[in-house]
């Protein structure tokens, strides 16, 4: 019988070749995030406002721009050292995701001040987000070279745009 001793994998420190634009596409989704919560945190908030509609234009424009300036292909799905399948989180920690997941519970009061294409817009820039993390972490080499992780981004800024202003392809990255 023969014994192959192979390195442990975790101990290892390999650097990873950059995919093509990587730079590029990484500077993008940390701009559109940027953009996004710069949008949020303009929304309006009533005087009297409480604790969501501060959560809203506080906590979670964080979340939107600590989540997209974050993001990182080599945190993505892999096999542990015991050979068991590990999730990848796309470079985003669990507290930013649970920020993001808890937009629907705020919502419901926010439909009181909020105009329904703020309501529709902030749902779009918080699910956006969201979707941002899965092909980073599933197959980050696509989400780059293929330009996933760009039209993402171009989600964002169309929903991000400032109230009233019309779409063009030049606040696009």
């Amino acid at each position: 019988m023969t014994m192959l001793n192979f390195p442990d994998v975790q101990q290892q420190n390999c650097p990873r070749a950059l995919w093509e634009r990587e730079a590029e596409a990484l500077a993008g989704a940390a701009e559109a995030g940027r953009r996004a919560a710069a949008w949020m945190r303009a929304l309006p908030v009533p005087e009297a406002g409480g604790r969501p509609k501060r959560w809203i234009v506080g906590e979670l424009a964080d979340a939107v721009e600590r989540a997209m300036g974050t993001l990182d292909p080599a945190d993505c799905d892999r096999m542990g050292p015991d050979g068991e399948a590990v999730d990848g989180a796309g470079g985003v920690d669990a507290a930013t995701m649970a920020d993001l997941a808890g937009l629907p519970f705020a919502l419901p009061e926010a439909a009181i001040w909020l105009s329904p294409d703020q309501q529709l817009r902030l749902l779009a820039v918080v699910a956006t987000v969201t979707a941002a993390v899965r092909p980073l972490a599933n197959d980050p080499g696509a989400a780059i070279i293929h330009g996933e992780l760009s039209r993402i981004c171009a989600i964002l800024t169309y929903a991000a745009r400032p109230d009233g202003a019309p779409w063009t392809s030049a606040g696009a990255p």
